[in-house]
């Protein structure tokens, strides 16, 4: 491994980054490896319909999976 020194940091970022350190339970360090993990190798975004179907759970799903809308349907809007 190397190592990475950042120099003249806004005191904001920083404060930003310790303030996130502790709330996720890890050092300054390893968050700001995670921060910069993240945003170089990001995940491929999901899907709607991947998404819509990961709320259901998989003993509730089946062939005929359907999401209802409860209430008055809204009106579609006119184009004139």
């Amino acid at each position: 491994m190397t190592d990475l020194l950042i120099r003249k940091i806004d005191p904001r970022l920083k404060k930003a980054l310790e303030d996130r350190a502790r709330t996720s339970g890890r050092s300054l360090s390893d968050e700001a490896k995670s921060v910069l993990g993240r945003v170089l190798n990001p995940e491929p975004p999901v899907k709607m319909g991947t998404w819509m179907a990961s709320l259901v759970a998989p003993e509730d799903r089946g062939d005929d999976l359907e999401f209802e809308y409860h209430g008055d349907f809204p009106k579609p809007p006119e184009f004139d």
